[in-house]
C-alpha cells in the first residue's frame, strides 16, 4: 500500500478542514464504530481571599458522544499500548474503578505535570491541584462504581472517562489547554521513533513519502501497524532495530498527513467483502491532480456509506463499492488491503494486497462478465424460496467463488484480479468436493444442504466466469453437430431433442467437446431412469450404483450399460431412442477420450446431466408413467 497516497489523502483532509489544529490529527475516537458515554470528573478551581488557587471535586457529569461527528475532539483522547495503557487523561473505564484511578494519579497526571519542567504553561498549576484531589479518590471511585451498577452490560462495554475543569465558573475540556495539546503531540510523535525500547531516528536523510531530503527522519512511523520490526529478520542494518529508519524513512511533517490519512481510510474507506475486512486507497494517475483526488475520495466515501447502510439492514452489499469504481474511467487506480486485525494491539495481518487496480478491471470482473453469463436461460427462476411462492434468478456474485473456494478465497480473488491462470483440475476438485459434501449431508442427516440443482448451476456459472476471464481454457472453436435436420426428425414424445440441442449450443463454453457432451448425456439418461423407478417404486435404488458421485471411466461405462438395461426392462426397446443415439455418438464412440479428463471432471459432467436432465423430459411422459 502506497504511503504517498495515504499522505496525499491526509494532506487533502488537512487543507479542507477549517479550524483543524495539529493536535486534532492525533486525537482519536474512543469507540470508533458506535455511540458512547463519557463520565466527566468535574473539578472547580477558584482563588480564595488570599489570592491562592483552590481545587474541589464536584462530582460526575455524563455526556453522550456520537460516532458521526467531531464531538470527541474536546476530550483529547489517544489510546496507548496494550501493556502501558492510554497515554491521555481521557481513558476507557470499567468497574472496579480503583485501578484506573491509581494509574491516572501515579502515571498520567504526574507525567503531564513533569512535562512542564520550565514552568512554561500557566495551566500546570491547575493539574497539580487536581493531582492532590486524587490523594483522596475514594469518593470518585465510589461514584464511578455506582454509575456502573445502574447501566446494562452492553452499555458498560463502551464508557469513557475524562475531565471537565471549571476555572472561575468557566468550563474547560482537556483540549482547551495548550499543555495537554503539546503533551499529546509529543507522546504521539514518540511512537514514530521509539518502540521496543529502541530509538530509530536520523537526520538529513531522504523521506520515503515525499522523496525529499528532510532534517528529521523517523523509523517507526508506518500509518498501519504492518511493519514487523519486532522480529529481527525483518530489520535491515544488521538486525539493529534502531536502524529501522533505513527500511521505513518518514519525515516529521509527513507523519501528520499519514496520521490523518490513516484515520480517514479507517473511518470512510473500509469495507467487508464476503467475510474479509478490506481498505481502499485511491491513487490519481496524475499525482498532482487535487481535483481528481477530491472527486475519487468523495465518490468512494459516499459508496462506502451506502454499503454500510445496506449491511445494517442485512441487504447484500459486498460488491456495491467495487461496482461504483467500475463505472469510472481510468483516471485513477486503487490499492486494496485485505486484512485481519488484532483486537488488542490493532496490529494488521495482511491477508492480501492488490495494488494499482484500474476501474476497467473492476468493470470486467464485477459488471461486464457477470452480465454476460447471467443472460443464460438456465439461471432464470433457478432459485426457489423456502416458501415456494417466489422464484428468483441465479445471479453471479463472488459469493459463488466463496462457495467453492472457502479455504483459499483470497488467493483465488488475487488470481482473478491479476488474470493469473488456475488449474482446471483444481477447479473441478473443488466443485465436486462441495457437491459431494452437500449430497452426503442430505443423505445422512436432517441438516439443510444446498440442493444439488443449485450447486450444479452455480458450478456451471463459475466455469463460465473463469472461461470468460481466460483463467481456465476451453475449446472456443468447438462446433456441435445436431443429430439430424429438424425436418427429418420424427418427434419423440418422451425426450425433448430440440431443447437438449439448444442447451448444448447455448452452453458451448461449458460443453466444448464431444466427450463432455457424451458424459452429460449419460447423466441425462440416468435421470430418466430415476424418474421411471420413482414412478413405479417410489424410490430410486439405482442411485446406490453411483458411489457418492466418485466416478471414473470404468464406473461410468458400467453405469451407462446398467442404466440402459434397467430402462429396457421398465420400457420398450425404443424408449428414448434419440437420447440413446446421442449417448452412442458422443459417449460410446469417444470412450477412449475419457483419459483426457480427470475423474472429478467426469463426475461433474455426469452430475450436471443428471440434474439438468429434468428439463429435457416431457411432462406428459412423467404423468403417464406415474399413472401406470
Amino acid at each position: 500500500m502506497q504511503d504517498r497516497a495515504i499522505a496525499a489523502i491526509g494532506k487533502w483532509q488537512f487543507e479542507n478542514k477549517k479550524g483543524m489544529e495539529e493536535v486534532d490529527l492525533f486525537i482519536e475516537k474512543m469507540f470508533p464504530s458506535k455511540d458512547y458515554q463519557v463520565l466527566l470528573l468535574v473539578f472547580d478551581l477558584k482563588k480564595d481571599a488570599d489570592n491562592n488557587w483552590n481545587c474541589e471535586y464536584k462530582g460526575i457529569d455524563i455526556e453522550k458522544v456520537s460516532k458521526d461527528n467531531d464531538g470527541y475532539l474536546k476530550y483529547a483522547y489517544r489510546k496507548g499500548t496494550s501493556r502501558g495503557g492510554d497515554v491521555t487523561l481521557t481513558t476507557k473505564i470499567s468497574k472496579p474503578a480503583e485501578k484506573k484511578m491509581n494509574t491516572i494519579k501515579e502515571n498520567v497526571i504526574d507525567r503531564i505535570v513533569n512535562y512542564d519542567k520550565n514552568d512554561e504553561y500557566p495551566e500546570t498549576k491547575y493539574f497539580k491541584l487536581i493531582r492532590r484531589e486524587f490523594d483522596n479518590s475514594e469518593k470518585i471511585i465510589n461514584e464511578i462504581d455506582d454509575f456502573f451498577e445502574n447501566i446494562s452490560k452492553k452499555e458498560a462495554n463502551s464508557i469513557g472517562l475524562s475531565f471537565k475543569i471549571k476555572i472561575n465558573d468557566k468550563e474547560h475540556y482537556l483540549r482547551d489547554f495548550q499543555l495537554i495539546k503539546d503533551y499529546l503531540i509529543l507522546r504521539a510523535s514518540e511512537t514514530a521513533y521509539i518502540k521496543y525500547k529502541k530509538t530509530s531516528k536520523a537526520e538529513n536523510k531522504m523521506c520515503s513519502v515525499s522523496h525529499e531530503l528532510k532534517e528529521n527522519i523517523y523509523g517507526f512511523a508506518a500509518p498501519f501497524k504492518y511493519s514487523s520490526v519486532d522480529k529481527d529478520g525483518f530489520v535491515s542494518g544488521f538486525f539493529n532495530k534502531s536502524l529501522n529508519w533505513r527500511n521505513y524513512p518518514i519525515s516529521a511533517d509527513q507523519i501528520l498527513y499519514l496520521e490523518l490519512g490513516r484515520k480517514y481510510i479507517e473511518q470512510n474507506l473500509s469495507g467487508y467483502f464476503y467475510g474479509n475486512n478490506y481498505r481502499i486507497v485511491p491513487n490519481p494517475i496524475m499525482k498532482t491532480s487535487k481535483q481528481d483526488l477530491q472527486k475519487i475520495i468523495t465518490l468512494l466515501q459516499k459508496a462506502f456509506l451506502e454499503e454500510n447502510t445496506k449491511r445494517a439492514t442485512k441487504k447484500r452489499s459486498e460488491e456495491s463499492v467495487l461496482k461504483i469504481i467500475a463505472k469510472e474511467d481510468n483516471y485513477f487506480n486503487v490499492d486494496m488491503l485485505f486484512y485481519s486485525e488484532d483486537s488488542k494491539t490493532k496490529a494488521i495481518s495482511i491477508n492480501l494486497m492488490l495494488e494499482e487496480i484500474l476501474p476497467s478491471r473492476f468493470r470486467k470482473l464485477f459488471v461486464e462478465v457477470p452480465e454476460k453469463i447471467n443472460e443464460n436461460p438456465i439461471y432464470k427462476n433457478a432459485i426457489v424460496k423456502k416458501t415456494k411462492k417466489e422464484k428468483l434468478d441465479l445471479v453471479f456474485n463472488y459469493g459463488i467463488i466463496k462457495n467453492f473456494f472457502a479455504d483459499n478465497f483470497l488467493e483465488i480473488v488475487q488470481k482473478l484480479f491479476l488474470g493469473t491462470p488456475i488449474s482446471e483440475k483444481y477447479v473441478f476438485d473443488r466443485i465436486m468436493s462441495v457437491i459431494r459434501t452437500n449430497y452426503n449431508i442430505s443423505q445422512t442427516s436432517d441438516k439443510w444442504a444446498e440442493p444439488m440443482s443449485y450447486s450444479v448451476k452455480k458450478a456451471i456459472m463459475l466455469i463460465n466466469y473463469l472461461q470468460e476471464l481466460e483463467i481456465i481454457k476451453y475449446n472456443k472453436n468447438y462446433k456441435y453437430n445436431k443429430l439430424m435436420d429438424a425436418e427429418n426428425t420424427k418427434k419423440e414424445k418422451t425426450f425433448k431433442l430440440d431443447e437438449f440441442e439448444n442447451f448444448v449450443t447455448e452452453n458451448k463454453n461449458f460443453l466444448d467437446s464431444d466427450i463432455k457432451i457424451g458424459i452429460f448425456s449419460v447423466g441425462v439418461l440416468t435421470r430418466f431412469l430415476f424418474d421411471i423407478q420413482y414412478a413405479n417404486l417410489k424410490n430410486t435404488p439405482f442411485e446406490n450404483k453411483l458411489r457418492g458421485y466418485k466416478l471414473n471411466p470404468d464406473l461410468l461405462m458400467k453405469i451407462y450399460t446398467e442404466a440402459l438395461d434397467k430402462i429396457q426392462k421398465y420400457q420398450d426397446f425404443y424408449t428414448y431412442s434419440e437420447l440413446r443415439e446421442i449417448v452412442s455418438k458422443y459417449f460410446v464412440l469417444n470412450y477412449n477420450k475419457l483419459d483426457k479428463l480427470t475423474n472429478n471432471e467426469i463426475s461433474f459432467y455426469f452430475v450436471a446431466g443428471l440434474e439438468m436432465g429434468k428439463i429435457f423430459k416431457n411432462k406428459e411422459d412423467k404423468e403417464n408413467k406415474e399413472n401406470k
